[in-house]
């Protein structure tokens, strides 16, 4: 009985001796006031060849500058690190640090969020960015973080989406009516081609190109560089213009890993997307003159009649509006028109 409580005792003190060692180690670290060297991953859908790589890259090139090297990001594109709707559900629970999401995925978690990529909602690239960059983001960023615990660093814009098509143009609203169109996994692009008269149908982007060219769906939506970028215009034959939607993407992180940042850290984070976003709608603007110019060249481009389209929308048919947090995101959109 001695012996065992020698042992016991031993074990304690030694347990003791170490917590002491490690506080001591700890108090030493934040007493010398030098934060620890963070390392983050951010993943993306997009090819290495596609204006949100680069807009990531630059991301991670203005951290390390501002940052001093004590934070780098490294950049997964290609859904090497999972689908959209995979990478918002690690960052909900903390097993992935960030990544560029799509307002359009936000909807299934965040309902409210499905206002801003609601057809014909913009009216131009400077529209977007006033409302994106106003009072109505910030309202939305709040909500974001509130039901999913992931805050959203910045917004940027992407180009205005157009339908493409594998067999028929698309000259008005009615050439729509029963096209099997991929849309993305969300609830507001598959209520918009209803309401155009198509058949939506949710395709994970990297099952796209197969989907098209074995005929489970035939046409997709998407801008003019996502289009060439993946090789779509092997297996389309028309790109018809209808502006439908500019959907605005995010530099989203996981909140849990934002909140072990320090002020500072955290505030460098804000100000690179900032900047990275900026930089985005540059080259989203540039890349979409150069994009379509590119697609002409290849398939036939039809000047679809928009307004036919526009007149088949009715917003109150959309299940988010019934939220009055929408109607305020909406207004706070239109405010600023």
């Amino acid at each position: 009985m001695n012996r065992t409580r020698s042992v016991l005792f031993v074990l304690t003190m030694l347990v003791l001796c170490f917590g002491l060692i490690v506080n001591g180690w700890s108090a030493g670290s934040q007493e010398g006031g030098e934060a620890k060297p963070v390392k983050l991953q951010l993943s993306h859908q997009m090819a290495a060849t596609h204006s949100i790589h680069q807009t990531t890259l630059r991301f991670a090139e203005l951290v390390e500058q501002k940052s001093g090297g004590a934070i780098t990001v490294e950049v997964f594109p290609s859904a090497s690190l999972g689908t959209e709707r995979e990478n918002l559900e690690a960052l909900k629970v903390g097993t992935l640090d960030m990544a560029i999401l799509a307002v359009e995925f936000y909807p299934a978690f965040v309902e409210e969020a499905g206002v801003f990529v609601l057809p014909f909602m913009y009216n131009s690239y400077e529209h977007q960015t006033r409302a994106l960059h106003g009072d109505a983001g910030k309202k939305l960023a709040e909500i974001i973080l509130a039901k999913t615990d992931v805050k959203v660093l910045s917004y940027y814009s992407l180009a205005f989406r157009h339908v493409f098509t594998t067999r028929e143009p698309v000259r008005s609203v009615q050439d729509l009516r029963g096209l099997k169109i991929r849309v993305p996994e969300s609830p507001t692009y598959v209520n918009t081609f209803r309401l155009l008269g198509a058949a939506p149908t949710p395709v994970a982007w990297g099952e796209t190109y197969t989907a098209l060219q074995t005929g489970v769906v035939g046409g997709l939506e998407n801008t003019p560089e996502s289009i060439y970028s993946a090789s779509m215009h092997e297996v389309v034959k028309y790109m018809n213009i209808t502006d439908h939607i500019s959907a605005p993407t995010t530099f989203s992180i996981s909140n849990s890993v934002y909140q072990k940042l320090s002020a500072e850290q955290q505030a460098i984070l804000i100000e690179c997307a900032e900047e990275a976003s900026a930089y985005g709608l540059e080259l989203t603007i540039r890349n979409d003159s150069e994009f379509r110019k590119k697609l002409a060249a290849i398939i036939e481009i039809i000047e679809t009649d928009k307004e036919s389209l526009r007149d088949a929308i009715n917003y109150d048919a959309f299940d988010v509006m019934r939220l009055s947090d929408a109607k305020e995101l909406k207004n706070l959109i239109d405010s600023v028109r």
